[in-house]
């Protein structure tokens, strides 16, 4: 009984979030049936909320993105509009999340009815268990452009993204249906996930 009070309070002491991982395939994401952590985020207006606030206890497409610049995300976001008036019947609403600043969220897909939200550090990314560094030579290429910068213990600065990601959610903040890939240019189809809210919601 010893043992096990002391891994216990072990698991309890640990971090909530999962630690940036060094690559995307060794993020360690949340899965189907958890519910998400909370995470401070910025609006367009740079208004700073907690993602449950954002959320209003609405079920949600939750799509992590990895920037305005990153032209799979925009194809994927442009994309969604295909099924975004179906959603939005069944009550769901599509919030896209990126570590742009709140100043250039607009400088993505273009007009959409998503909710555009800031993760410029990366809390919501890291807490989701998305966040990953790129090597030094591509964080040396990209210094500045995009994610956010991680000096590591060695010295090193890296750049931090999130892997693409999309999760559906309750009003609870329940995960029903989630989707990620470490290859970047692999995105989730809009019909598998309006199928997925339509199971969810049934």
């Amino acid at each position: 009984m010893k043992l096990w009070g002391l891994l216990a309070a072990l698991l309890l002491s640990l971090p909530l979030h999962a630690a940036i991982a060094p690559a995307p395939t060794q993020v360690t994401p949340l899965l189907n049936g958890m519910t998400i952590p909370d995470a401070s985020l910025a609006g367009l207006d740079g208004r700073t909320q907690s993602l449950n606030t954002w959320l209003e206890g609405k079920p949600s497409l939750l799509v992590f993105y990895r920037g305005g610049w990153c032209p799979y995300c925009n194809a994927q976001l442009s994309g969604l509009k295909k099924v975004e008036a179906q959603l939005s019947k069944m009550g769901v609403q599509i919030v896209a999340i990126s570590p742009d600043p709140a100043e250039q969220l607009q400088d993505g897909p273009g007009d959409t009815g998503y909710l555009l939200l800031s993760d410029r550090n990366l809390e919501a990314s890291e807490s989701f268990g998305l966040a990953y560094t790129l090597t030094p030579e591509l964080s040396a290429a990209y210094q500045g452009k995009m994610g956010r910068r991680l000096v590591t213990e060695q010295g090193s600065d890296l750049v931090v993204l999130p892997i693409p990601a999309v999760y559906l959610v309750d009003g609870d903040g329940l995960v029903h249906f989630s989707y990620l890939n470490p290859n970047y240019k692999v995105r989730v189809a809009p019909e598998l996930i309006l199928t997925a809210a339509e199971l969810m919601l049934n």
